[in-house]
Formats: C-alpha cells, structure tokens, sequence
C-alpha cells in the first residue's frame, strides 16, 4: 500500500472510528418519527379513487347473466378490449344494481348486454341487430351503437347513472 492509501485508509478510519454511534433507543426514537412522517403524508393525500353506480333497468326476462363492461379510452371501447372492469352477474330482478369503486377521475363509457342464454356473447339476428337486450351509459346509441364521446360519463365524484336496456 502506497503512503498516500495508508494515509486515507487512515483519516477514514479515525473519522468513523471517533464517531459515537446511535445509542438503540436513538434508533428506534428516528424509525418511529419516520414512521410517523409516512403516515401523516399518507393520510392527508386527497383520495383519487371514485364509485360509479350503475342501475340498469327495463330487464324483461329475470333470466341468464348481465355482462357488463367499463372503458376508460376510446380505442378500447371501440376494440371491446382492455376494460378498466367488468362484472356477470346473475339477472334475478327487473332491476339490478352494480358498483364499481376504485376507478380513478375520468371519462368511462359503459357497454352491457343480458345474455340470457349465458353463451357468453350477444347473439344477434339478420343483419348483425341484437336479438339479447343491451344497454350503453348515457343510454346512448338510438340508431346503431354510440361512439365512446356519446356513451361516456365524467366520474371525478362518487357517481350514479341509470341504464335502459333495449
């Protein structure tokens, strides 16, 4: 080892060596105020995460499964991919509520369909028309299937739509 490392080896050991280390209880005493410090930023952050409640209506037949799905981006919505949520649920009213918490401040457009014979996917008659009720949020879609801008809703609060199924 060359003088100039053995003298730094030297002043780095005297420095940390002369240096008194935390006592436990000064340990703890930082880990809690840390600890402490996490959790007050923690709990004054705003919460982010909202609930959309869904009411869909006019089911005529108390019967099969209601296939819901959420979209929070235009290309998904289009593509009937990559849903920010869905849920099948059993039809047993003319009336059935759904909740959907969590979902952050934003714009969604919601598609559903009751898929009474619960083969999974919305049959459909001549000319590609639904022969199983189906609904979209803003009860949007009068003539043909609504485009997201026409279906979408603005959740930035806890928010309650109702959907007509046709």
């Amino acid at each position: 080892m060359t003088p100039e490392v053995r003298a730094s080896v030297a002043y780095a050991e005297a420095s940390i060596g002369n240096q008194p280390g935390p006592s436990t209880k000064e340990i703890r005493m930082r880990m809690s105020t840390g600890a402490l410090t996490i959790a007050a930023v923690f709990f004054a952050l705003p919460t982010f995460a909202h609930e959309l409640t869904l009411s869909v209506s006019n089911i005529k037949t108390v019967k099969g499964d209601l296939l819901v799905a959420v979209y929070d981006k235009e290309e998904h919505y289009n593509s009937n991919s990559n849903w920010v949520a869905v849920k099948k649920v059993k039809v047993a009213e003319t009336t059935i509520l759904l909740d959907f918490a969590d979902l952050p401040a934003g714009n969604y457009a919601v598609k559903l369909f009751q898929d009474e014979n619960e083969n999974g996917q919305i049959d459909t008659g001549a000319g590609g028309i639904p022969i199983e009720r189906y609904g979209f949020s803003n009860n949007a879609g009068s003539y043909g299937p609504p485009s997201f801008d026409e279906a979408k809703v603005v959740v930035d609060k806890a928010t309650e739509i109702e959907i007509r199924l046709r």
